[in-house]
């Protein structure tokens, strides 16, 4: 049941980048995605693929049916743009929409892959907020190879992850490193990978039993946080704010947790909670295109920010990226899965995975598995 919280998230990111601009509400969201897929990418390794050369070759096959074929269509639509509305005009709207210039450019783009300690630097990005993606797929090459293979490795992991962080405070690096880089990643991914094995201790889920926290209360502490900080950070707080960010790796840590033992975010069955969270990944991919075309429909030119006219071009823009997004789903998406399916289903993938985590073990966990 993560759907209506992992297309939660995506909401977040377009509403800070076409509106709020405020680091809390992308920041935040950007973290949360990385413990979601700490999780689910290391449930899917042990009960989906497991660890043979061949389950690893299955598991990196769907991973490029999941990400490319939506992202290249979110690509293009961002080229007609450019082509339509005038690389100025569009680059205005947003700087890294242009066009390559180069073959790296061209490449990097291509394969989403943008090489830098500070992927968000790189352009062009013709789908901007990609650099993230560039970021997960680092991890996802790393859970392949087998980094949370076994609870002692993510605990090595995550041990190490917030080495990192301590030395970034130390050397008395600014905050970009802690975010922006695939080595900041790495503490909510181990986090999230962490939390697939704590799942699996009953011990744990007493523990939890005993908080009677729901997980719909944990969903509103993550959005009201979130807009405390926002709040906050606009008093100029300073070093201070990130105080509230790792406050709500913590939250959304107990909510992923939550999620997963069984919980409920509101009153929807599994079908719906999947369709939802089916909106996710176009929403992320395609916000900014969507943007930009309310504002030129509206006030013919590209604009966002936090004013009226940023609101009102936000408001629009919302039906813009559903519609959108339903048809990628559905052009694009649906037909792919088919093909997933049957990768997941070949029968030189019974079997072997980690013996300690029998496949299938509940309804909602193949549900998940199925559409990771």
């Amino acid at each position: 049941m993560l759907g209506v919280l992992r297309t939660t998230l995506a909401l977040m990111v377009m509403v800070y980048h076409l509106f709020v601009q405020l680091l809390p509400m992308g920041t935040y969201a950007v973290f949360g995605f990385y413990i979601i897929s700490g999780y689910l990418m290391t449930l899917i390794m042990h009960e989906s693929y497991g660890y043979t050369w061949f389950g690893r070759y299955s598991f990196a096959v769907n991973r490029f049916l999941r990400l490319y074929p939506q992202y290249w269509a979110a690509a293009i639509l961002s080229v007609l743009l450019i082509l339509n509305v005038g690389p100025e005009a569009v680059a205005h709207y947003r700087g890294s929409m242009v066009l390559p210039a180069s073959y790296k450019g061209y490449i990097s783009n291509l394969l989403m892959i943008f090489p830098s300690w500070y992927p968000n630097s790189v352009k062009p990005r013709l789908v901007p907020p990609t650099w993230a993606l560039t970021v997960e797929i680092v991890f996802y090459v790393l859970i392949c190879l087998g980094i949370s293979k076994s609870f002692i490795r993510v605990k090595i992991w995550f041990l190490l992850s917030i080495g990192y962080v301590v030395v970034t405070f130390i050397a008395g690096l600014p905050s970009n490193n802690r975010y922006f880089p695939a080595a900041a990643a790495s503490l909510p991914f181990s986090i999230g990978s962490g939390v697939f094995f704590m799942s699996k201790d009953s011990r744990i889920y007493d523990l939890y039993l005993k908080l009677k926290v729901s997980s719909a209360a944990l969903f509103i502490l993550m959005i009201a946080h979130c807009l405390v900080w926002v709040v906050l950070s606009k008093r100029r707080i300073g070093g201070l704010v990130e105080i509230g960010f790792y406050m709500n790796i913590v939250i959304c840590t107990v909510l992923v947790y939550s999620v997963v033992s069984g919980g409920k975010i509101g009153k929807i069955n599994q079908s719906i909670d999947k369709f939802i969270g089916d909106f996710s990944y176009p929403i992320y991919l395609l916000h900014w295109q969507s943007g930009l075309l309310a504002s030129l429909a509206i006030f013919g030119e590209g604009l966002h920010g936090f004013s009226i006219r940023g609101f009102i071009s936000l408001a629009v823009s919302i039906p813009i990226v559903c519609m959108l997004s339903f048809a990628s789903m559905l052009v694009i998406d649906k037909p792919i899965q088919r093909i997933r399916a049957k990768i997941k289903t070949n029968k030189r993938l019974h079997g072997i995975g980690d013996k300690r985590f029998p496949v299938s073990a509940s309804i909602e966990s193949v549900e998940e598995v199925l559409k990771a």
